[in-house]
């Protein structure tokens, strides 16, 4: 089902958090960081060649669509739990705008593709 509310929040979610944290985790894996996380990392990683580091970076993406499919799922299987998008001064609950609103993000014309700087 189209939505404009869940587009926007498909945007919001593809920008600020999926490609953000992918994003983040390269440049950590780049050295291109500083602070704790960074330096947590430095240590982890100081012993790998470029081809693990490589497969490193190829598994991220994979990992932040677990997370966000698990998270997804915690708001549909759960009715104590609403998540609405205002629009326009119109609050939309994206769980209704949705046939399976984790199914959103894996589809040819998903999130992700539509989306996120970072295809599958």
């Amino acid at each position: 089902m189209y939505s404009k509310a869940l587009d926007f929040f498909g945007i919001k979610l593809m920008e600020d958090v999926r490609d953000r944290t992918i994003n983040i985790w390269n440049k950590l894996l780049d050295g291109e960081m500083k602070g704790e996380t960074a330096k947590k990392v430095e240590c982890i990683i100081k012993n790998l060649s470029n081809e693990d580091i490589k497969l490193v970076k190829n598994l991220i993406p994979l990992i932040v669509n677990e997370d966000l499919f698990n998270m997804l799922n915690m708001f549909e299987n759960n009715n104590e739990l609403e998540m609405h998008v205002n629009l326009n001064g119109e609050s939309v609950d994206i769980t209704d705008e949705s046939d399976g609103l984790a199914g959103e993000l894996f589809t040819e014309d998903g999130w992700i593709e539509k989306f996120s700087n970072y295809k599958n």
